[in-house]
């Protein structure tokens, strides 16, 4: 018996560590499976998204829409209206850090559902990240700072499957500053963060978990 459980979990281990591993740069594909860009062509596979992080299992991670989610730049909300309370005023190197976009999009609805308002009414580029449809949200900084860490592979993936370049100059993130009625932080083209009014215009691009 203890033979036979041993043999189990050998092959056990074997199955999980032969599973490809996913990559930063590979494409996120509509049967939720990963290629590279070299093998894409050929796969006869359907892009989905592009991969930027990769966590610990390299199995699972975020992946990016493989286009704006408007053809325009949109505000991020009305003035006035806070939508997802924040505290990092304390410490303001935390933005950098916060991951839970998902988290703070849906925070976002619920508070609108609840009020009996349009999401768009909340917040413009909310609203525009998950209409792209079942699962996508706006990211936060901390993971808008990771995409951009991996830029070229990105580029170079969405190149590939005919997606668009992330060539806007700013792009919104899912977080208000710290009081949040009058401004959210955004990504500049150079990979530095700023907090700016609502009514600013910016890009929109999408993540999901996978």
């Amino acid at each position: 018996m203890k033979q036979f459980v041993t043999i189990l979990m050998i092959l056990v281990s074997l199955a999980v560590f032969a599973q490809e591993r996913v990559h930063v740069g590979d494409i996120y594909c509509t049967d939720n499976t990963t290629v590279s860009p070299d093998d894409f062509s050929t796969s006869g596979k359907t892009a989905f998204g592009v991969v930027f992080f990769v966590d610990n299992s390299q199995q699972h991670g975020w992946a990016l829409a493989l286009n704006d989610a408007d053809s325009d730049t949109l505000i991020w909300g009305n003035l006035g209206i806070q939508c997802y309370l924040n505290s990092y005023g304390a410490n303001p190197r935390l933005v950098y850090t916060d991951t839970i976009g998902a988290v703070r999009c849906d925070s976002i609805v619920r508070a609108a559902q609840e009020d009996g308002l349009a999401l768009s009414n909340y917040s413009s580029a909310v609203n525009a990240a998950v209409s792209c449809g079942d699962g996508w949200y706006l990211p936060s900084i901390g993971q808008l700072v990771i995409l951009y860490s991996n830029m070229i592979d990105v580029n170079m993936a969405l190149d590939a499957c005919d997606g668009s370049r992330m060539t806007g100059r700013l792009y919104w993130s899912s977080m208000e500053e710290y009081y949040g009625v009058n401004s959210a932080w955004i990504l500049n083209y150079d990979g530095a963060i700023a907090a700016k009014p609502k009514n600013e215009y910016a890009k929109v691009r999408a993540i999901r978990n996978f």
